[in-house]
């Protein structure tokens, strides 16, 4: 059962970072790497799905759609909030930023982007673990045991070089991030400007309405 849930955790995170830095990428207009590992995972999209998945199983199995998607806006903040502070703490570092959003607390949870975790709990219930679960399921139990394995070993490695990548600098990794991260920014930059990025519209938008109360509020 645990090799299967490692399973699992690895394949969200993957999905995880495909979409938090597709979104990210987008909102900023240019190519953001969200990852905090070298590699194509983020732990916090796999512990918040793996969670979550065993949540709705085996405690909540008649759940609706309404408590996913609130258990996944509740849960998120739960979530975020002190892996923020811990990664501020001991890491010396932060990973996100809410401060300019609306309706943030310290910039470590904001409104906004807990409505989107809600959201994506959706997703993940519905769209994904049907296929997703299924298919982990049938898979041949040496098979599982192996993968697990493989992916236990490189997820480890992977936050030891990356921890230790924080503390002193590795020439070899670094050069090969620098490289990726080249690379996608030049392949983003064919498609999109800092200018066009949706941050732009969104806080352009705000700043908008509220200038608008401010002078209503004024007059």
């Amino acid at each position: 059962m645990i090799a299967k849930y490692m399973i699992y955790f690895t394949v969200m995170a993957f999905i995880g970072y495909i979409y938090e830095c597709t979104a990210m990428t987008l909102w900023l207009g240019r190519w953001d790497n969200r990852g905090s590992l070298y590699g194509p995972i983020i732990p916090i999209y796999g512990v918040g799905a793996l969670t979550g998945s065993i949540l709705f199983r085996d405690y909540l199995p008649d759940h609706t759609p309404l408590m996913v998607f609130l258990i996944g806006v509740v849960g998120s903040a739960f979530l975020e909030y002190p892996i923020h502070y811990l990664i501020e703490k001991y890491l010396h570092t932060s990973y996100w930023d809410y401060s300019r959003s609306p309706l943030n607390l310290h910039g470590r949870i904001c409104l906004p982007a807990a409505i989107g975790f809600g959201i994506a709990a959706l997703v993940i219930v519905y769209v994904f673990n049907p296929v997703l679960i299924p298919w982990i399921e049938s898979l041949p139990i040496r098979l599982v045991n192996v993968t697990a394995s493989v992916f236990a070993m490189i997820l480890i490695l992977d936050i030891f070089f990356s921890y230790k990548g924080l503390q002193s600098e590795n020439p070899r990794l670094d050069a090969t991030e620098t490289y990726i991260n080249r690379a996608m920014t030049a392949f983003a930059g064919r498609y999109l400007t800092e200018h066009e990025g949706l941050d732009n519209v969104f806080f352009t938008a705000v700043d908008w309405i509220s200038g608008l109360f401010g002078k209503n509020a004024q007059s």
